[in-house]
């Protein structure tokens, strides 16, 4: 028998397939939404409104519901809960020294490197779900992937700051031209696979073709408009990722908090997780009060804002910790792997 003639397993999909399409890879069109709408001249103001105060503002305070909430994740936990006190403090320290520019460059970074985690972690959660084992395709799809998601950032970089430095024009161009050789192994090694009849990994290759163009795109209109458009690229990309978010999470309280000892065991957290409107107004709430009013009351805007990308800091630096699946039996049970 012939490996072409053998059977395609089914693929096997994070929550469903009607959710994970919808979710964790349909949501990249919200994304393509907001970037054709702003360029095509609507304005910005108030797509970064809804951004801010619907989606991504409440998808990092949603970190609070399985941390600083869960009475076992404080014990787990310990000190790490009181990293939100430097990390409050910094950006506003390094606004008292004039350096509030690159404290907000720093900012966007480690929120685009978040970003990229959280695709990558998408990837290995498919992996493990349709149990992809080959490790030359771990990988290349590593490679190919993180090289799709950094490579855009670094050219609006260079692009849109003034360093004097030719060296850095010619290492982009450089780069550009090893990306384009990894592309060219990464599409060709799913051709052969494919015409192989080897099992291919729908769930995974969907994501990653929804997420590299719109990578690619939002950083080319961000550079288009300047170091200003940043803002641009954030909320298209921002977008996607707060919604993936936001249903991965609801998807792992729900499945955490439904047992019934959860809430002696987790306290407030289980008793928040009740419905996805009680998760998603909690969130909107806790986003409101600790990041929308301390910025519209603030005597100085620009330290009030820099203060508040310390709540941010903190759900990238949790997030590090409590999405560990290896070696948490309790975590793969949430997320039923």
């Amino acid at each position: 028998m012939s490996a072409a003639s053998i059977a395609q397993p089914s693929p096997a999909w994070i929550i469903s397939q009607r959710d994970d399409l919808i979710w964790f890879i349909g949501s990249a069109l919200v994304g393509y939404l907001a970037l054709a709408l702003m360029m095509g001249g609507f304005p910005v103001f108030p797509i970064q409104v809804i951004w801010m105060l619907g989606v991504d503002g409440p998808h990092v305070l949603a970190t609070v519901t399985r941390t600083y909430f869960d009475r076992e994740a404080r014990r787990e936990l310990g000190p790490a809960l009181w990293t939100i006190v430097p990390f409050v403090l910094v950006g506003p320290v390094a606004g008292y020294f004039g350096q509030l520019s690159l404290f907000f460059l720093f900012a966007v970074c480690w929120q685009h490197f978040h970003i990229v985690k959280q695709h990558f972690g998408f990837v290995m959660l498919y992996k493990a779900k349709n149990k992809e084992r080959d490790k030359f395709d771990l990988k290349l799809d590593r490679w190919f992937l993180l090289a799709s998601l950094w490579v855009p950032l670094a050219g609006f970089v260079i692009a849109t700051r003034d360093w004097g430095q030719p060296w850095a024009g010619m290492a982009y161009r450089g780069a550009l031209v090893l990306y384009a050789a990894l592309t060219v192994v990464w599409i060709g090694r799913q051709v052969l696979k494919s015409s192989r009849g080897m099992a291919m990994n729908v769930p995974k290759l969907a994501l990653i073709v929804a997420v590299v163009p719109l990578q690619w795109l939002a950083f080319y209109h961000a550079a288009e408009n300047g170091p200003d458009g940043i803002i641009r690229a954030g909320i298209t990309l921002g977008l996607f990722h707060s919604l993936q978010y936001h249903r991965l999470l609801w998807f792992h309280n729900r499945n955490r908090y439904s047992g019934p000892e959860a809430v002696e065991r987790n306290g407030l957290a289980a008793r928040l997780a009740t419905g996805p409107w009680m998760y998603m107004g909690v969130a909107i709430l806790l986003n409101f009060f600790l990041s929308v009013l301390p910025v519209a009351f603030a005597p100085v805007r620009d330290m009030a804002v820099a203060a508040t990308w310390g709540l941010a800091f903190t759900h990238y630096f949790l997030d590090s910790k409590i999405w560990r699946v290896s070696g948490n039996r309790e975590l793969a049970a949430a997320l039923r792997l």
